[in-house]
């Protein structure tokens, strides 16, 4: 089948990421197909395909006349002991990528972007991480998207099909599950207690924005293999907190605990086996976690535009309705 050239499908397209991605292509015109297990609350105009992608002849079809592919399905958001669960997340984000991609290739998709996360490079030290930085993740989640990064990297060197691989910051918005509605619960319940001075910088970015920033890599008809980092400029952790508490309408925390205990706690978890993954929260929450996106922006001439403040509002009324 002939290739139309405004034919867009996008994986996990009911997912947190790809709702909002199908939103925003529809919206600009966009043919839109939709491939997942099973429809969400999708526009009327947008043609379903039920599968895996994990299966070639249900990717294959799904593939059949589009000129451009945004893969935005994967396994994220776990907590608990099922975080650790590797084979799991090698099956959808290695594995199911792979597949993906080849499927993509074979069925002659000229152009493809990859949804990966800055996860990939690890518990890095220092300024601001750009792409030059080499990838050392540390949690299976994040070594499953590097796996799935270099799978895509593969497929795409064997020709006739190019693969823009986008490493976002951590996203946050409306539907979230992930660390940022996490740290709204526990301000929303007085469990909340500061970590140092909350001076160290995030790297956030809304959904929005992150959808934004994949329609404005087809609208360039890229045809390279490339690599970005796509995030907001960075906040510190004191600015997130006080957005959140702003919006809740509640004082800002004034408890804080010095680092050293916390770094106290981390050493507790690695003797008892870190069962709860305590020592990567800390980590993560204590160190500077900030990416530098200005590769993407001058490529694309992107900029995000939904503020700290206005996507955090957004974010906490609608976990407050649900």
């Amino acid at each position: 089948m002939r290739a139309n050239p405004q034919r867009l499908l996008v994986t996990g397209a009911c997912g947190f990421l790809g709702s909002e991605i199908v939103r925003q292509a529809v919206a600009g015109g966009w043919h839109v197909c939709a491939f997942g297990r099973k429809r969400g609350p999708l526009p009327a105009e947008v043609e379903f395909f039920k599968g895996d992608i994990g299966d070639p002849k249900a990717m294959t079809k799904a593939l059949a006349g589009v000129a451009a592919l945004i893969h935005a399905a994967g396994l994220a958001h776990v907590f608990g002991p099922e975080a650790k669960d590797t084979a799991r997340f090698d099956a959808v984000n290695e594995t199911g990528t792979a597949t993906v991609m080849e499927a993509a290739r074979t069925s002659g998709v000229p152009q493809t972007i990859v949804v990966s996360s800055v996860s990939v490079y690890g518990n890095y030290r220092g300024d601001s991480c750009n792409e030059k930085l080499p990838c050392q993740p540390q949690t299976p989640y994040a070594i499953s998207k590097w796996k799935g990064e270099l799978r895509a990297l593969e497929c795409a060197a064997k020709g006739g099909i190019a693969a823009t691989i986008l490493r976002f910051a951590t996203i946050y918005g409306e539907g979230d599950r992930g660390n940022v509605a996490r740290l709204i619960s526990a301000l929303r319940s007085g469990r909340f207690v500061w970590p140092g001075s909350g001076q160290n910088r995030k790297s956030l970015i809304h959904k929005e924005d992150a959808a934004r920033a994949c329609l404005s890599v087809l609208r360039r008809h890229v045809s390279s293999n490339d690599i970005y980092n796509v995030s907001a400029p960075p906040v510190s952790m004191r600015e997130i907190v006080s957005a959140i508490s702003e919006a809740l309408g509640r004082p800002i925390p004034r408890i804080g605990i010095p680092l050293a205990l916390f770094r106290f706690g981390g050493a507790i978890a690695r003797t008892i086996g870190d069962p709860g993954q305590l020592e990567q929260r800390l980590h993560k929450f204590i160190h500077d976690d900030a990416y530098d996106s200005s590769k993407f922006e001058s490529a694309f001439d992107y900029a995000t535009e939904v503020t700290l403040a206005e996507g955090i509002r957004r974010e906490v009324e609608s976990l407050i309705a649900r």
